[in-house]
């Protein structure tokens, strides 16, 4: 019976420690890495990577698959390149929380400001979530190529609590705050990596949607808290700061 499942031989591994690459073999058992270098005995399967790189998979931390991570498992072209994990929800945009009233308004804020076709994540979507923890659960649903994960967007959770107030200049009332700060902490004990605003800091810069109109975030802070031992007080604090700017 073969010692192992898998062995790569003869890569230049470079194992993500920082320290530098080397000539050698890896043997996988049961979905593990059992030993790196050189490794003797036999496997089910064998690669030889003369020739190649082997490493760890690449963790992409900005990406806006926001709207396509809920229908496609792949999530190409990142999974074609190494990448085994992306993180979603930057720039503060993203699709939850979604009332049924924004949907295009949240397409038309994507797409003016990630020139993401608006047709196709209209027609990819299904919608079937409201809150931003029931987007969790429907992007959990669908069997997955890589891993995901997504911060709460600032534009999302505005537009949901302002509604139609949500345009330029537009300053949230303390009661407004304090409903997106639950919004924001509600997301992050469900599983957000943390809370992502716009990351220019401009006094103001202004989105293009599809009809044209200009959408702005206001002024953006570079702090952007993230969920740790203090992330629902420091979300708060930091999303009061930036709801405040309006």
């Amino acid at each position: 019976m073969p010692a192992y499942d898998l062995i790569i031989r003869n890569g230049t591994i470079v194992d993500g420690t920082g320290q530098d690459q080397f000539h050698g073999d890896i043997a996988v058992k049961d979905g593990l890495i059992v030993q790196v270098g050189t490794v003797s005995g036999d496997a089910v399967e064998e690669i030889d990577a003369g020739g190649h790189l082997v490493t760890p998979g690449f963790v992409d931390i900005h990406t806006h698959y926001d709207g396509q991570a809920t229908w496609d498992h792949e999530m190409a072209p990142s999974s074609w390149h190494g990448v085994t994990t992306v993180v979603m929800g930057n720039c503060g945009v993203g699709f939850a929380p979604a009332k049924p009233d924004k949907h295009e308004w949240l397409i038309g804020l994507m797409e003016g400001v990630e020139d993401i076709p608006g047709t196709a994540l209209a027609e990819g979507m299904e919608w079937n979530w409201e809150t931003f923890p029931e987007y969790l659960d429907a992007l959990e649903k669908l069997p997955r190529a890589i891993d995901v994960g997504t911060h709460v967007p600032h534009g999302s959770v505005r537009a949901y609590v302002l509604g139609d107030r949500e345009r330029p200049g537009a300053v949230p009332t303390d009661a407004e705050i304090a409903e997106m700060g639950r919004i924001v902490e509600e997301g992050v004990r469900a599983g957000a990596l943390g809370f992502n605003v716009p990351h220019r800091a401009s006094p103001r810069y202004r989105w293009r949607s599809r009809a044209g109109h200009h959408r702005d975030s206001g002024r953006a802070d570079r702090n952007r808290p993230s969920h740790g031992s203090r992330g629902p007080r420091r979300l708060r604090n930091g999303f009061r700061h930036e709801t405040r700017l309006g």
